[in-house]
């Protein structure tokens, strides 16, 4: 995941605290708690790791996760972000 960060003027803006989750929306499980990122910047790269993307639900054909971001947690600049993503099955869902 990329994320840029900009201030209302679209001008790059360094975060003081960037800090993401991985949540899987269709299970209703946390994936990844929150997670500090080490020295903020104003273009921040994430990899999230193949081992976080797996059908917990073979049943399933997709699963939903939820990426989310927040910056300056607790600062009067505070700002939350989230992006939703299927994860397929790929070897089909398993019969019941």
């Amino acid at each position: 995941m990329t994320m840029v960060f900009t201030d209302e003027d679209g001008l790059p803006l360094v975060p003081t605290t960037v800090d993401w989750r991985l949540d899987d929306k269709t299970n209703g499980a946390e994936v990844v708690a929150w997670t500090s990122l080490v020295g903020p910047a104003s273009t921040v790269v994430v990899t999230v790791p193949g081992s976080n993307n797996v059908i917990d639900n073979e049943e399933h054909v997709v699963e939903k996760h939820v990426f989310g971001v927040r910056v300056d947690d607790g600062l009067a600049g505070e700002a939350y972000a989230e992006l939703t993503y299927n994860v397929a099955n790929l070897s089909g869902p398993a019969a019941p």
